[in-house]
């Protein structure tokens, strides 16, 4: 066996976060009457990206951004409408809509028991944590390490030591971080001294600039490269 300890992320990792964003968008604008049309979801989403790019950078915290995405919307948009209401509406349905990727809850099942698991997630806890519930993923980790809870988003390296402080696993060489980001869940691998997999089923091309250890592109090639 090549590692002791896996570290997953969540959104694109093990949950179809594409999924979960649309029907949550469309369930919060529904409810101020505003069409979700593919130009506004793509607006939504530039600015998303950006301030999630902040975010990693330390540059805004999880609550500005949570709230900020929506405020710049609104904006551009010139609609009157208070932002953070909108934002908490978001925030709830994020957490209750979508579902995990096809294949995911089975390749947790085939890993408990051969390796220590862990979640490290960045996003607003009231979220990840409903996902996790409605889901019922839990039972498969050994440790969750929400960034909203934590305080300290990837690709900080003090978010994966609190994982390997929940797991009371100190050797490095022996952990795997598992994500679809670049910018977040390698280049925190990479922070933190410890392996790294990307997991990129959809074919992206590497930003040049961070160097998983394993790329991979599906979850049966993932299970190759773990056990």
């Amino acid at each position: 066996m090549q590692y002791d300890v896996v570290l997953f992320d969540l959104d694109y990792t093990l949950f179809d976060s594409a999924l979960s964003e649309t029907d949550a968008l469309q369930l919060t604008f529904q409810r101020h009457s505003i069409d979700l049309n593919a130009p506004l979801l793509n607006m939504y989403r530039s600015i998303n990206t950006k301030l999630w790019s902040d975010l990693e950078m330390n540059l805004i915290s999880l609550e500005e951004l949570r709230v900020a995405r929506f405020q710049i919307l609104l904006d551009n948009l010139k609609i009157d409408i208070d932002a953070r209401s909108l934002a908490d509406t978001y925030t709830h349905n994020l957490g209750i809509c979508g579902g995990l990727l096809p294949g995911a809850n089975d390749l947790l099942m085939s890993l408990v028991g051969n390796v220590k698991l862990a979640l490290v997630t960045n996003g607003v806890a009231i979220t990840q944590r409903s996902r996790i519930r409605k889901f019922n993923i839990e039972q498969f980790f050994d440790a969750i390490v929400i960034s909203g809870e934590f305080g300290t988003p990837k690709p900080n390296p003090e978010i994966f030591s609190e994982a390997l402080r929940l797991l009371d696993h100190t050797n490095k060489k022996s952990v795997l971080m598992v994500g679809d980001s670049l910018s977040s869940d390698i280049a925190g691998a990479t922070n933190f001294h410890i392996d790294s997999c990307w997991f990129n089923p959809l074919g992206k091309q590497s930003d040049g600039r961070r160097f998983p250890t394993h790329t991979c592109d599906s979850f049966d090639d993932l299970v190759r490269i773990i056990l």
